[in-house]
């Protein structure tokens, strides 16, 4: 008997252990992010669509005390992204690169998990990080264990450390609220040729990637 309550009690710990996820399917959501070097926090709506790779973001900052709206739009199932200006007006078309869906990777390293809260209202949120044995961690990332809802990002740029990030997502809600938001804006849709991704662009794209580096 006792064998077999050790045998339940291993089984019921492997159950609730922590493992690598992938964020819902579809998601809207609200984030900030800052940028080390910046003096300023960037703030984004975002429509997450996995089962069509397509992403869009609009990005509200203030530079000098102006006021700056931006549209990120990646339509990675067919290669091609937008950046479009709101106030100028100018649109930029871009290659987005293969779609990498929101989540923690399968080769990730679990760091720990923290309770968000107070009693009768604490969410358990997981630590999850890229560090292997012979390299510090480059991305740490933290999901909550229910749902793999995305909670913060810690984002170091190897090359340009004043390029490292600090994001935060809250106002999480499954499904997509406004398809419409996934509509090429009409400058954009003028244009024929290819510039190099903005690197603003690929900076907003590493909120649902992970990475700077493709």
């Amino acid at each position: 008997m006792k064998a077999i309550l050790l045998i339940l009690a291993a089984l019921v710990a492997v159950s609730f252990a922590a493992r690598p996820c992938s964020a819902p399917w579809e998601l809207t959501f609200r984030a900030s992010r800052h940028d080390q070097g910046d003096t300023y926090y960037r703030r984004y709506y975002t429509e997450y669509d996995r089962p069509n790779q397509r992403v869009v973001l609009f990005e509200e900052s203030f530079t000098g005390g102006t006021r700056e709206l931006r549209e990120f739009l990646f339509l990675h199932y067919i290669d091609t992204g937008f950046e479009y200006d709101f106030k100028l007006k100018n649109c930029t078309r871009f290659r987005t690169g293969p779609f990498r869906p929101f989540e923690v990777p399968y080769n990730s390293t679990y760091e720990g998990s923290f309770q968000v809260g107070g009693p009768g209202e604490d969410l358990t949120v997981d630590i999850w990080s890229d560090r292997i044995p012979t390299r510090r961690e480059n991305w740490l990332g933290q999901f909550s264990l229910r749902n793999c809802y995305p909670v913060s990002q810690f984002l170091v740029d190897t090359q340009n450390f004043n390029r490292t990030s600090i994001s935060h997502f809250f106002d999480v809600v499954q499904g997509i609220v406004n398809p419409n938001d996934f509509d090429v804006p009409t400058e954009c849709a003028r244009l024929t040729t290819y510039s190099a991704m903005p690197d603003q662009a690929r900076k907003v794209r590493s909120l649902y990637t992970g990475t700077l580096d493709f």
